[in-house]
C-alpha cells in the first residue's frame, strides 16, 4: 500500500512539473545572450554582434548586440514605425532636443503578472559628456519609452572604438498584467548626426513564476512525501 501510495505522489509530482516547465518555456525570451547571432530578433538600421574582442566583454557568454547611431542608422520616424510608437515619442520620452537617427531591436513574447524581465546594457559614446544639448541617449521600448544611459550618465574611459561607456549595467522589469509585449532596445543621435554613440544588450531573460496552483500543488506533494516517509519509518521501527 504504501508503495503504491509514494508512486501515487512522485506521478502527481512528475505531472505538476510538466505543466510548469511548460508554463515557464512558454514565457521564454528566444537567444537573449544573443549566442545564435539575431535570431529571435529583428533589427534596423546599424546593428551587429560584437565578442570580446570589441574591447569588453559580453556580460553573458560570447556575445552580445550592439545598435549605433553611425554609418547605416535610420532615421527617427523610421525607428519609431518600428517599435509602433507615434511620431515624435522619442524626441518627448528621451527628453531630447531632436532625435535625428539610429537603431534598435525588438522581440515579441507572451509574459504573466509577476514575471520579472531582467537583462545587462552598456551604453558607449564618442560625444563630450555631459552634454545636454547634443543628448545621445538609449532607450528601452516596453510598455512606455524609458532612457536607459545618456550623455549625462556616468561614464568611465572606454577600450572599445567608443571614447567612453557606462559600463555594463543590470536592468529589471515586473509585469502587472499578462499579455504580449514587444521589447525594444534602441539608441539615437540627438540634434546632429556626425558624432556616434552605440549600446551593447545582454543577457536578456524572463523569469517565469509559478501559478499559485503549481505553489499549493508542489507544497501538498511534500507534505504527503513526509508523512509516507514517517510512516514507512514507524513501521520499520
Amino acid at each position: 500500500m504504501l508503495k503504491k501510495f509514494s508512486i501515487a505522489i512522485a506521478g502527481a509530482g512528475a505531472a505538476i512539473a510538466a505543466t510548469f516547465t511548460t508554463v515557464s518555456s512558454a514565457s521564454a525570451i528566444v537567444n537573449g545572450s544573443f549566442e545564435a547571432g539575431f535570431n529571435g530578433w529583428s533589427t534596423i538600421g546599424d546593428t551587429r554582434i560584437e565578442d570580446i574582442s570589441f574591447g569588453t566583454p559580453p556580460s553573458d557568454g560570447n556575445f552580445n548586440a550592439l545598435m549605433t547611431n553611425g554609418f547605416g542608422a535610420v532615421s527617427d520616424f523610421a525607428i519609431e514605425n518600428f517599435l509602433g510608437l507615434t511620431p515624435g515619442t522619442l524626441d518627448s520620452s528621451l527628453n531630447i532636443i531632436d532625435a535625428t537617427e539610429g537603431s534598435a531591436i525588438k522581440q515579441t513574447f507572451f509574459a504573466k503578472a509577476g514575471d520579472i524581465l531582467t537583462f545587462d546594457f552598456n551604453f558607449l559614446t564618442d560625444e563630450f559628456t555631459p552634454d545636454f544639448f547634443f543628448n545621445d541617449s538609449s532607450f528601452i521600448s516596453l510598455s512606455n519609452l524609458d532612457v536607459l544611459a545618456d550623455t549625462n550618465s556616468s561614464v568611465m574611459f572606454s577600450l572599445t572604438s567608443f571614447f567612453e561607456e557606462t559600463g555594463y549595467q543590470s536592468f529589471s522589469h515586473t509585469f502587472s498584467e499578462s499579455g504580449t509585449y514587444t521589447l525594444g532596445f534602441g539608441v539615437v543621435d540627438a540634434v546632429d548626426t556626425v558624432v556616434d554613440s552605440g549600446l551593447l544588450i545582454d543577457n536578456v531573460e524572463l523569469t517565469s513564476v509559478p501559478e499559485p496552483g503549481l505553489i499549493f500543488g508542489l507544497s501538498l506533494i511534500g507534505t504527503l512525501g513526509a508523512t509516507s516517509l514517517k510512516g514507512k519509518q514507524k513501521k520499520e521501527m
